[in-house]
C-alpha cells in the first residue's frame, strides 16, 4: 500500500485506498499518535471496525483504536469518518493503585501491570521508585521514572513503540537545499511559568525553588506554589526543577513544510547547512491537492 487505511475488523482486514482526506500528528510531549481519515466506505461497517492503520507513501504510521466513526451517504457517496488514537493513550487512560512503589523500572511498570496490544517499549532495567497520587495514570509513572532514571522524557516512536533515547534507526534529513512550502519559528509562552517553590517536609515554604528567566524575561510574573511531591523525596529539587522544565516544553519551535512523506519521524535528525536539531513533531496531511508535511523542532529544556 502507498497511501491508504488498513481497517480491520473482528472478521478480516480491509485496505483501503480510496482516500478522501486525511491528517495525521504526532509529538514528543503527547503520549500517542492521532489520525482522522475521510474515505468512500463501500460496505463498511462501523459495528465490526477494532482497529486502523495509516499508511502515507509506503509507510506505516499510525496504528490505533478508534474512538469514533461515523457513516453518512453525501452526493451519492457512501463516506466513512474515522477518528483514531495509537494505542499508548490507553497509558493515559488507566491508573495504578495510590501509594509507594519501590525498586521500579521501565520494564517492570510495562510488564507488571496493565498491558496494552500493540505497545513495545525501549528497554531500561535501572530501578527508582514513584509515587503514585489518586487520579494519576500510568504515563505518569512512566514519565516518573524515565525521568529519574535518564534525565529525559519518553516519546512515541514509530508506531506505538515507547523511547527515550534516540533509535539505532532514526535518520538524518537535510533540509539545507530542499523545496520547501515554508518555513518559520514561532514561541509559545502560554504554559511558562516565572517561579516555583515547592513546601518541605515540614509545611515550610523557600528551600526548594526556581526561577523561569525565559518567563521574566517577558514581563511574565505566574508564580506557583506545591506541597511537598512525594515522588522526588530523595531529590527534592528535582520536582520544581521538573515543573519548571514542563512549563516550557516546546516554547520554541523551527518549521519546515514540503509537498509529500519522506518518512520523518520523533528523532530524527533534522539538518540546515552545518546545523543539525532534533525533530520533535511530525504533522501530514492529505487531501486531492495532495499529501503534505511540517516537521517541528523544538528547543526547551529536553530538546535542544
Amino acid at each position: 500500500m502507498t497511501t491508504g487505511i488498513i481497517l480491520f475488523s473482528s472478521r478480516n482486514s480491509e485496505e483501503i485506498t480510496d482516500v478522501l482526506e486525511f491528517s495525521f500528528v504526532k509529538e514528543v510531549y503527547t503520549p500517542y499518535t492521532e489520525m482522522t481519515v475521510t474515505f468512500a466506505a463501500n460496505n463498511i461497517s462501523p459495528a465490526d471496525a477494532k482497529r486502523v492503520e495509516l499508511w502515507v507513501n509506503g509507510h506505516k504510521i499510525h496504528n490505533g483504536f478508534i474512538d469514533t466513526f461515523r457513516l453518512v451517504r453525501e452526493n451519492g457517496i457512501r463516506k466513512g469518518y474515522i477518528r483514531s488514537r495509537g494505542f499508548t493513550a490507553q497509558y493515559t487512560e488507566n491508573q495504578l493503585v495510590p501509594g509507594l512503589y519501590t525498586n521500579v523500572s521501565l520494564d517492570s511498570l510495562m510488564s507488571d501491570y496493565v498491558t496494552v496490544p500493540y505497545v513495545t517499549h525501549e528497554s531500561n532495567t535501572s530501578e527508582s521508585y514513584i509515587s503514585v497520587k489518586t487520579g494519576s495514570n500510568i504515563w505518569d509513572g512512566i514519565v516518573n521514572v524515565v525521568y529519574k532514571v535518564t534525565g529525559k522524557y519518553p516519546y512515541i516512536r514509530d508506531t506505538n513503540c515507547i523511547m527515550f533515547s534516540r533509535s539505532a534507526s532514526a535518520k538524518v534529513v537535510d533540509y539545507t537545499n530542499a523545496n520547501l512550502l515554508s518555513e518559520g519559528t514561532e514561541s509559545d509562552i502560554r504554559r511558562a511559568a516565572s517561579f516555583f517553590s515547592m513546601a518541605d517536609i515540614n509545611g515550610q515554604y523557600g528551600s526548594y525553588t526556581v526561577s523561569e528567566s525565559m518567563a521574566t524575561d517577558r514581563n511574565i510574573v505566574r508564580e506557583r506554589y506545591f506541597e511537598l511531591d512525594r515522588r522526588f523525596l530523595y531529590a527534592p529539587q528535582e520536582a520544581v526543577e521538573f515543573r519548571d522544565k514542563m512549563s516550557v516544553r516546546g516554547i520554541q519551535n523551527r518549521f519546515v513544510s514540503y509537498c509529500g512523506y519522506d518518512g520523518e519521524d520523533l528523532l530524527d535528525v533534522a539538518r540546515f547547512g552545518e546545523d543539525t536539531k532534533d525533530i520533535t513533531s511530525v504533522r501530514i496531511t492529505g487531501k486531492s491537492s495532495g499529501i503534505f508535511t511540517t516537521v517541528g523542532i523544538y528547543s526547551d529544556k529536553f530538546f535542544n
